[in-house]
């Protein structure tokens, strides 16, 4: 079996970047050593990266994003790859946030991070499994600082499943002075939350939750699991990422009914 038969994209970002070389190459219709003359190395180097027994250098990936045409893609992926450790995606989740233009997202059953009060999140990571909340809750303070705290704020459109309203967090104080916050964050130019009410029916947000950034004109999407995210960084994946939050939209209450909504889930924690 060849070693680039047993490689995991969906565990290592080491291995999404061989596997997606490969893809690449042959799209473009190149064979190993049309690569490696392009690159200056031979076709071993070429074979080595796409089995992940050599980590693809960020010298050939500059070339590569150039030649290709992939607008900096792999680099980025190396980017994350040395910085994560093989898994800490909050940290580079925070840091594309944070240089985002554009952020969308679909949360299907807690107010999204970035919108929480500090309050609300204190409730939800005290609930879970996390070793410091109390780092995790200044992790997630600041993440939002960094997002809404400077002079051109992103564009942020935010869908949340009828779920996220009814599913309380905490006290009914807390629930009280969140939605005293999406009401008011509702009403900022930049901002829009919209909801998907019990009888939408069946969508594909059912899936899970995503967000979709757009970070130096290009989009990326961010999936959520139960332990943690994973990006999708290739075009196509992107791209069926986008056709589901538009799918999403096709179904959502508009602006003005669901600040209606919020109001009335407000009004029953008063």
């Amino acid at each position: 079996m060849h070693a680039r038969d047993s490689l995991d994209p969906r565990g290592s970002i080491w291995h999404f970047i061989a596997v997606h070389l490969r893809r690449y190459r042959e799209a473009h219709g190149m064979s190993g050593q049309a690569l490696g003359d392009l690159l200056g190395c031979d076709r071993s180097t070429v074979s080595r990266y796409e089995s992940n027994t050599l980590k693809l250098k960020r010298d050939h990936a500059k070339i590569i994003d150039r030649e290709w045409n992939t607008n900096g893609m792999f680099m980025d992926l190396i980017g994350f790859a040395e910085r994560a450790d093989e898994g800490d995606w909050l940290v580079n989740l925070a840091d594309y946030e944070a240089r985002a233009t554009r952020i969308r997202m679909w949360e299907t059953s807690v107010v999204p991070g970035l919108l929480q009060t500090r309050d609300y999140a204190n409730a939800a990571l005290t609930a879970g499994t996390n070793d410091d909340p109390d780092a995790d809750l200044d992790r997630r303070m600041r993440r939002q600082a960094s997002v809404f705290d400077k002079p051109r704020p992103p564009r942020v459109t935010a869908f949340l499943n009828w779920v996220v309203l009814a599913q309380q967090v905490g006290s009914p104080e807390v629930m009280r002075g969140q939605f005293a916050h999406l009401i008011e964050l509702s009403k900022l130019p930049h901002i829009s939350i919209r909801v998907v009410e019990r009888h939408a029916g069946a969508h594909p947000g059912l899936d899970g939750s995503f967000k979709l950034l757009t970070v130096d004109d290009r989009d990326v999407a961010y999936t959520e699991a139960a332990t943690r995210g994973r990006f999708l960084m290739d075009p196509y994946d992107v791209q069926e990422v986008a056709v589901s939050y538009d799918w999403i939209g096709d179904v959502a209450a508009p602006v003005g009914p669901s600040q209606a909504l919020l109001v009335a889930e407000l009004e029953k924690y008063a």
